[in-house]
């Protein structure tokens, strides 16, 4: 419950990758360095690799999914179908590969982080007992918030898209740490260091 993710549904028909595709799947699978496998068109039509590997003679064949429609279940509880034309036209978010280390990054910081997270809930309106970032783009962050038994998933969405992890990890930062705020944990900090010098 505490890291959920979205799902997704898609529906479609499989069927043998076709000889016209080969240069493709070759460039996949067949590699002249010798790793084993090379590839098999006896029927003309199908594309087969054999591998022959300790004495066995294993042949496979490689399918290919048509995708026919494509549906999104959200974590926030919307379904919605997706164009196979935008699918096939999407590039991955910015984010795909630092998402993680930014969520760990600022799960590091502990009850900090998380007392920031309930601050920013409170700022909209909801009383949470625990919030943990489980997931962020370029678009915003998703927050899983805990009330009692009950949880929800909440977007906090940046004021613009964002091109980098840093840039990111800047985002949440001035969104759960407010400049005001900043100043006044330095000050207080500041304030507990001058009565250790007593």
């Amino acid at each position: 419950m505490e890291h959920p993710s979205n799902g997704l549904s898609i529906i479609g028909c499989l069927r043998p990758a076709f000889y016209d595709e080969e240069s493709y799947l070759r460039g996949l699978f067949h590699n002249e360095d010798g790793d084993g496998y090379a590839s098999d068109w006896k029927d003309g039509e199908r594309l087969n690799f054999n591998s022959q590997s300790a004495g066995a003679n294993i042949c496979s064949t490689l399918y290919k999914l048509e995708i026919m429609r494509m549906e999104l279940f959200s974590v926030y509880g919307v379904q919605s179908s997706i164009s196979l034309q935008h699918f096939q036209d999407a590039e991955p978010d910015v984010l795909v590969h630092s998402s993680s280390e930014i969520i760990e990054r600022f799960n590091e910081k502990g009850m900090k982080s998380n007392a920031a997270l309930k601050s920013l809930c409170r700022k909209k309106g909801l009383n949470v007992e625990g919030a943990n970032i489980i997931g962020v783009d370029s678009l915003g962050m998703d927050v899983r918030v805990f009330s009692g038994a009950e949880s929800q998933t909440l977007r906090f969405s940046f004021k613009s898209r964002v091109t980098s992890g840093r840039a990111a990890e800047k985002k949440i930062q001035q969104m759960l740490f407010p400049r005001i705020q900043r100043k006044k944990f330095k000050a207080h900090d500041e304030g507990l260091k001058n009565l250790d010098s007593f």
